[in-house]
């Protein structure tokens, strides 16, 4: 595995298990239940996707690496400090769009900068790009219920 190549494939790995922190977080701390059921699929899609990038390094003997305890720490930290100031259901979905988009712009320069060519991490940074666009479209369309 060329070393871009690596590095996409952890971007992308840290960014869906950013993204399962910050939706456990949330979980725990709503109470709209539809808001519940829709960051549950999220999860799901995100621990999916960060499972496929695992499997794709082992298969090519290597290891995808974690977030740092750091940024895990702060992440939690500014969520709870988030959702201590304003719990509501907008106030969440906004952090959770807000969060959606900043995942798409990462895979978007982080894809810009490592220049793949091998076409299985060309199509799984589609498939992740997808995935937080649809995210993004339906935690819009959740917006404007809340």
């Amino acid at each position: 595995m060329e070393k871009n190549e690596l590095k996409l494939l952890n971007r992308m790995y840290q960014d869906a298990t950013i993204g399962m922190l910050a939706i456990d977080k949330v979980l725990k701390k709503s109470k709209n239940e539809e808001l519940k059921k829709q960051f549950k699929k999220q999860f799901d899609m995100y621990e999916k996707f960060a499972q496929k990038c695992d499997v794709l390094a082992i298969n090519m003997d290597e290891e995808v690496q974690e977030n740092s305890k750091f940024k895990k720490i702060k992440q939690t930290a500014m969520l709870y400090m988030s959702l201590w100031m304003d719990s509501t259901p907008r106030h969440i979905v906004e952090m959770m769009i807000s969060g959606t988009v900043m995942g798409i712009i990462d895979t978007i320069k982080t894809e810009k900068d490592c220049k793949v060519k091998d076409e299985r991490f060309k199509e799984l940074v589609e498939e992740f790009k997808k995935l937080q666009e649809d995210f993004y479209e339906k935690l819009k369309k959740l917006l404007a219920k809340v």
